[in-house]
């Protein structure tokens, strides 16, 4: 369902989906089968917002995103409006096993964002409160989210 025309300026955009709730209301889905994404392609999803009016981009790739890939989907969420969500191998291989996973998947990566980029958390911080909620799940029985802030 790939697009091409006058909505994305010419620029090749997999998906785009839009919502009537106040917060991520237009995404810009973009998948890549290769084995690795790097800056660039990252980079040129975050250009095709200007055209698009997307909020959030997503990319989804078959292999994995590079540590400068990554690096700079951090960057670019702590000085601009938008936010980025990366899907790699592992989330795909997660949600082949069961499809119901892509919603327990999502929530996660969305949570870790918006700590990192709403409530201004490092890395460190982050893994903490994982690594307390874990804590608390193993000691009262509740079942707590496995990972409820990741990227």
């Amino acid at each position: 369902m790939t697009q091409q025309g006058y909505e994305t300026g010419q620029g090749e955009v997999d998906v785009l989906a839009a919502s009537d709730r106040f917060v991520y209301h237009r995404w810009q889905i973009q998948c890549k089968n290769t084995k690795r994404v790097d800056v660039d392609v990252l980079a040129k999803e975050v250009g095709m917002t200007f055209v698009t009016g997307a909020d959030v981009v997503m990319v989804v790739t078959t292999g994995e995103f590079t540590r400068d890939a990554f690096q700079y989907a951090y960057r670019m969420m702590e000085v601009s409006r938008y936010y980025m969500i990366l899907l790699q191998k592992e989330d795909i291989e997660a949600i082949k096993q069961d499809r119901t996973s892509i919603i327990q998947i999502l929530d996660r990566k969305a949570r870790r964002v918006f700590a990192k980029k709403e409530l201004g958390m490092t890395d460190e911080s982050v893994d903490q409160v994982e690594e307390e909620i874990a804590t608390l799940s193993d000691f009262d029985g509740n079942d707590y989210p496995e990972n409820p802030i990741e990227l």
